[in-house]
């Protein structure tokens, strides 16, 4: 996890609030009084996706999905981010978890960074069963891609959950691309 990019989330975050502020204040000012509830009521719910990330009990993966809700803004990509688990009991250390989740998603832009990429939607879902955690990120497949390419990138999140029982799967479906990432849960001492 890199310390400069949580550093440039905090920025980010301290402008756009202030940005959010001007503009409440001039819609205000210009007695816009529901057009400014309509911007309200849209940066809530900006908020409340980013609110999400907290729901992880692993404090690198919650960085990582902040990052992640940072590169997306750049890149105009929209995320919608379902959080089903908290991952409490992963067996997998966080930052291994963290690192994997953010590398993962990194490779998705990539392969969205073609301008031939229609529909620039992420969609990331945390699950859980009673065996494991699960992270399915699922996005649009780039025309013309090479897929061994895209494999071999995925290499070094497998690489990172192995040791730990983790591991990576990638799958094309109808809808796109989807990346699976598969963490254990810890066993349970029943005396």
């Amino acid at each position: 996890m890199n310390l400069d990019n949580f550093l440039e989330i905090i920025q980010v975050q301290r402008h756009d609030f202030l940005n959010h502020l001007q503009v409440i204040s001039g819609l205000l000012q210009l007695n816009k009084i529901e057009r400014a509830r309509e911007y309200i009521g849209q940066v809530s719910m900006e908020i409340a996706q980013s609110s999400k990330t907290a729901r992880i009990k692993i404090p690198e993966v919650t960085l990582a999905l902040l990052t992640c809700l940072n590169e997306a803004a750049k890149c105009q990509v929209e995320v919608e981010l379902t959080i089903n688990s908290n991952f409490a009991g992963c067996r997998v250390p966080g930052y291994a978890v963290g690192e994997a989740i953010e590398y993962s998603v990194n490779c998705a832009f990539e392969a969205m960074s073609s301008p031939e990429v229609k529909g620039r939607n992420l969609e990331i879902v945390f699950n859980e069963s009673d065996k494991k955690y699960t992270c399915r990120i699922l996005f649009p497949e780039p025309p013309q891609s090479d897929m061994r390419l895209f494999e071999d990138r995925l290499v070094f999140a497998g690489e990172l959950l192995s040791p730990f029982g983790g591991r990576v799967n990638l799958a094309i479906a109808n809808s796109g691309i989807e990346i699976f990432l598969y963490f254990p849960r810890k066993e349970s001492n029943n005396g």
